[in-house]
């Protein structure tokens, strides 16, 4: 019969920290307290440095209590600790490591941190004197951000009975290939980056939400691909995978070799000046498209494997088993 220290084990609750309402504690995140304050002071110090380049008084107390909007880092290390939290409670439980590795964690902690340092950072100060840091902006968010989050993700601990509920029922919709291809095309094609870019240097709302659609876009592109969620809605085989992303990324490069071939200064809409870097108008579009064709080459690497596997396939020799036999002979 278990005593009560191994029944708090085999709940996962013996990690010496403190319990919350919702069964969990946040043991793991005391014991790194020292690492988080640190590199608290170390993002405060980036962002007073950053904010005055951009010409906002960041030494002025209004600045930080007034000014800056700190809810999506507070959000940001709310999620963290949670994530933290979840995942030192399943190796006290003895959870299978290959299904929650610690790989995965520091994946979705940058891919978090990544995500917050385009949304909501200095770089917003200069993102109406650069086209090209625009492009950073939003395009870091679908092809850098959305990767690194989707593969912190323990999509494998996810079974059938935990995905209900509204929020579930939400990702169900926009895992459905139909509903993230008109997104994409709406948001690639039919509604230009350039005049995203204007609507969003005019408007607070719009700047404030454009690289949160970008990154639930990337974010599903790569959850669909990698299939985590294998009994939603999603393509039947890697070569249509592959035809679905490589749609998709040869518009983003295609929007990019436009840019960087433009002679149109119109084009460019900073709305500040002078530019950063002393750029000239068209230069700057140039560095946008030059920029946009690089941030493609992840999610393009994604198109190959895609390819490749569909080719395995085709051929016959995707197993181990079947390659050591063709190498052997």
């Amino acid at each position: 019969m278990a005593g009560p220290n191994e029944a708090e084990r085999e709940d996962g609750n013996d990690m010496g920290g403190t319990q919350t309402v919702g069964g969990g504690n946040f043991g793991g995140v005391a014991r790194r307290w020292k690492g988080i304050l640190a590199g608290v002071v170390v993002l405060a110090v980036i962002y007073a440095k950053g904010y005055a380049l951009a010409g906002a008084d960041a030494d002025s107390w209004h600045f930080w209590a007034a000014d800056m909007n700190p809810l999506p880092w507070l959000g940001a290390i709310m999620l963290i600790a949670v994530y933290w939290t979840r995942y030192d409670r399943y190796k006290a439980t003895g959870g299978d490591p290959t299904l929650w590795s610690g790989v995965r964690v520091w994946c979705f902690v940058a891919g978090v941190l990544v995500a917050l340092a385009l949304w909501e950072s200095p770089l917003n100060g200069f993102v109406g004197r650069s086209m090209t840091l625009y492009t950073v902006k939003l395009m870091g968010e679908f092809e850098l951000a959305a990767p690194l989050i989707v593969a912190g993700i323990p999509f494998g601990l996810i079974d059938a009975t935990r995905s209900k509920g509204g929020f579930w029922g939400l990702v169900r919709f926009l895992h459905n290939p139909g509903v993230t291809a008109v997104a994409l095309a709406i948001v690639l094609a039919l509604w230009s980056m350039t005049a995203q870019m204007a609507v969003g240097l005019r408007d607070a709302f719009m700047f404030g939400i454009l690289p949160g659609i970008y990154l639930v876009l990337g974010m599903m592109v790569w959850i669909q691909s990698l299939r985590c969620l294998p009994t939603f809605p999603n393509f039947s085989n890697h070569l249509r995978k592959g035809i679905y992303v490589w749609a998709m990324e040869t518009t983003m490069m295609g929007m990019g070799a436009m840019w960087f071939w433009s002679a149109m200064r119109g084009m460019n809409p900073s709305t500040s000046q002078p530019l950063v870097w002393g750029l000239s108008r068209i230069t700057d579009i140039h560095m946008a498209g030059a920029t946009m064709m690089a941030l493609s080459v992840p999610t393009m690497c994604l198109v190959f494997w895609h390819f490749w596997q569909w080719i395995a396939t085709v051929v016959g020799v995707s197993e181990n088993d079947d390659y050591e036999k063709v190498t052997s002979r």
